[in-house]
């Protein structure tokens, strides 16, 4: 974690400002209050550092456009995830870069829990790009080569899977049939950690549901009838490398509790 974290607060209105302010505080959080025509000077007033801002919370602003502020203080500082409060003209913001740091959007009318929600989730979002700030993925978003396009879609996607590839988590892809989710996970797999490993796929959705749980974590010998002998899953099998979990949504329902089960405690029995 970062010492001495601040929350960047962004208003103009004053009434706004206060209740912000006031909610913030009472959730422990350290704050910089500044407006929108004079952050730069009441930032370095401040003697606080870039990288010592592990939010910024924009709300509507009356002195400028909220837009132009919010693409001033990307430049500032790359990894500075918004909170956005209120309306914002979102369309204008054509950098993919930018529209990955928005990591929330909250109305004007603050409730306590999704502020306390966006706040987490910003941190972590600080956290993860300050970890990887040294590392070549976060800037060099060619380096998934087999994804081919330069559409501001597309460099989006690439953006995000340089801030996974090389952590230790389980991503979800989600996108149409035939849109490139195995593509996308095997890039994601030969430029991890976990290169050197297995990168198992399986298609959820093509095994017959019967067979699904001793197919993903295998089965000892004598479980059911037809065990002859004991068998390795695909869990197993990808120990240490990546694991495609593909047409997911096609499990049965009992399946995913299983498989929640697994993700969450890292852990499985064989059937």
């Amino acid at each position: 974690m970062i010492e001495n974290a601040q929350i960047l607060l962004i208003a103009d209105n004053q009434d706004s400002s206060k209740h912000l302010e006031t909610v913030l505080e009472f959730l422990g959080e350290s704050i910089t209050v500044c407006n929108s025509a004079a952050w730069v000077k009441q930032v370095e007033e401040s003697a606080f550092k870039s990288s010592q801002f592990c939010a910024a919370i924009v709300a509507q602003c009356d002195k400028r456009d909220s837009v132009a502020v919010i693409q001033e203080l990307h430049a500032w500082e790359k990894g500075l995830p918004f909170i956005l409060v209120g309306e914002h003209s979102l369309e204008k913001i054509t950098d993919s870069q930018l529209l990955a740091c928005i990591t929330a959007q909250l109305p004007e009318r603050l409730n306590y829990q999704p502020l306390l929600d966006a706040l987490h989730k910003a941190k972590l979002f600080h956290e993860h790009f300050n970890r990887l700030r040294d590392f070549d993925g976060v800037r060099d978003f060619t380096m998934f080569r087999s994804l081919v396009g330069e559409s501001d879609a597309l460099q989006k996607v690439r953006y995000m899977m340089g801030q996974v590839a090389s952590k230790e988590v389980s991503v979800l892809i989600t996108g149409e049939s035939g849109t490139g989710k195995e593509v996308v996970a095997r890039n994601l797999h030969l430029n991890s950690n976990r290169s050197d490993k297995p990168f198992i796929p399986i298609n959820c959705g093509a095994i017959p549901r019967e067979l699904l749980e001793s197919e993903l974590f295998g089965h000892e010998k004598g479980a059911f009838t037809g065990a002859i002998a004991a068998r390795a899953g695909r869990f197993e099998l990808a120990d240490g490398g990546t694991l495609f979990l593909d047409e997911i949504g096609d499990m049965p329902l009992s399946m995913q509790v299983k498989l929640l089960r697994v993700l969450q405690e890292r852990s499985f029995e064989r059937v």
